[in-house]
C-alpha cells in the first residue's frame, strides 16, 4: 500500500512538533518521539487499512486510528485497497477538533 497525503499532512506534523516543542519548553526530545509515534501509527495503518472506526455522514467511507503513548494521535484516512492506496487526510494531537478538518479535507480525495 502506498500513502497519498492530503496537502496539509505535513503542516499537521509540523504543528504538532511545534505545539510540543512550546508546551515542553523546548523539548525536541519530546517532539521526536511523537513523530516516531505517528511513523509506527502509518506502519500499522499500511498492515491493516481497513481497521478502524468508521465514520458516517460526510465522512462515510472514511476511517479514523488512534495511535500513541494515551491513543493521543489521531490519523483521519480513506483506503482504496483496490488501488493499494491509502489517502491520509489528516493528523491530529491531543484535543484538536479533527472532525471539522476531516470533513473540509474529505473533498480533496473524491
Amino acid at each position: 500500500m502506498r500513502f497519498g497525503r492530503h496537502p496539509f499532512f505535513e503542516r499537521d506534523l509540523i504543528g504538532i512538533v511545534d505545539h510540543i516543542i512550546e508546551v515542553t519548553d523546548g523539548d525536541v526530545a519530546a517532539a521526536a518521539r511523537r513523530l516516531d509515534e505517528v511513523d509506527a501509527l502509518l506502519q500499522a495503518i499500511a498492515v491493516n487499512p481497513l481497521s478502524g472506526v468508521r465514520l458516517g455522514g460526510k465522512l462515510d467511507g472514511w476511517i479514523v486510528r488512534y495511535g500513541g503513548a494515551g491513543h493521543r494521535l489521531t490519523i483521519v484516512l480513506k483506503p482504496d485497497v483496490d488501488a493499494a492506496e491509502i489517502f491520509l487526510a489528516l493528523v491530529a494531537f491531543g484535543g484538536r477538533d479533527w472532525m471539522k478538518l476531516a470533513s473540509a479535507r474529505s473533498l480533496f480525495a473524491d
